[in-house]
């Protein structure tokens, strides 16, 4: 560790070259998805031009367009899900980036690929797409890798993902992009020399090589994610369809109104985040955790109905 890293990060962007069917020369690698993010700020926007992305996302994308003085341009969500054609109304001479986070954060709605297809067939080739796929392997459906062979095929799209969820790396700070050649060439002239440690880029290599618990996670995620679905439904808590390790559950109707469900929440040890915080009043963003982790909370949650007992811990 008395050594620089690599800052061209060689062995990552060829293992994830070899992993994709790319050459080298397409992949982006960054501190984080979020530090790619930041990089086509920088090397793309200049003051006026306009950012589209849905609203509520991922919280960086209204940021990226103030670092810059490009103009904010969130499109709200439909039913909660990522309206796509409400999108490409919104299109206009000044767009530079289009964002999609797909499956959506904080919904974890996913929209298909086919989808997104007619989507880019609305964009014209001078508008960057970005599909944020940060929760992608958490996806249960059939097209859940569709979407690389859609980027193969259209030279304005950008695919982010990252080493922070399944991979379980967030504490190492390594995310990757699919890019055309030119759009890397213009991120490395704007990014710091040595952005990715060597600890991140070592792990990640060696990450990639255990797909068998990639799949295996995915499956135990998908089984764990029905089981939360399943008993908030017995409890008469209505969710969002999710396809992320994730999903927004309804605390409307319980003992208090619902803007101090998630604090009560936590006085009883049970951490879920707050959708007032996340655009999406009304709900908690939950996590799909382990089994015991999911009874904890459902335990907490079935105590704050308004016909159940007082459960000792509680305030008020």
């Amino acid at each position: 560790l008395n050594r620089y890293p690599d800052g061209h990060c060689t062995d990552l962007r060829e293992a994830l070259a070899a992993h994709y069917g790319r050459g080298p020369e397409e992949i982006v690698v960054g501190n984080g998805s979020c530090e790619i993010l930041l990089l086509l700020g920088a090397a793309l926007l200049e003051p006026e031009d306009e950012v589209v992305y849905p609203a509520p996302s991922f919280s960086l994308y209204p940021t990226i367009c103030r670092l810059h003085g490009a103009r904010e341009v969130p499109v709200p969500l439909r039913d909660l899900t990522v309206d796509l054609s409400a999108m490409a109304a919104a299109i206009t001479p000044r767009t530079k980036i289009l964002i999609v986070c797909n499956p959506n954060n904080p919904t974890g709605s996913y929209a298909p690929v086919a989808a997104l297809a007619e989507l880019l067939d609305q964009v014209p080739e001078d508008v960057l797409v970005v599909f944020d796929e940060a929760y992608n392997e958490f996806v249960t459906r059939e097209d859940w890798q569709a979407s690389v062979a859609l980027q193969r095929e259209r030279p304005n799209v950008l695919i982010l993902r990252t080493f922070s969820k399944i991979y379980g790396l967030c504490g190492l700070r390594v995310g990757y992009g699919l890019a055309p050649s030119i759009l890397k060439t213009a991120i490395d002239k704007v990014r710091q020399p040595f952005n990715v440690n060597r600890l991140a880029q070592v792990a990640a290599v060696e990450a990639l090589k255990h797909q068998d618990q990639v799949l295996a996670r995915r499956a135990q995620n998908a089984e764990l994610r029905d089981y939360l679905r399943r008993s908030l439904a017995a409890l008469g808590r209505p969710t969002v369809p999710s396809e992320a390790n994730f999903m927004l559950v309804s605390i409307e109707g319980l003992r208090r109104p619902q803007e101090e469900i998630c604090e009560m929440l936590m006085a009883l040890g049970a951490i879920v985040r707050d959708g007032n915080a996340l655009g999406c009043p009304g709900w908690a963003r939950v996590s799909v955790g382990t089994r015991e982790e999911i009874d904890f909370f459902l335990e907490r949650l079935a105590s704050l109905k308004p016909d159940a007992a007082c459960c000792g811990r509680e305030e008020g």
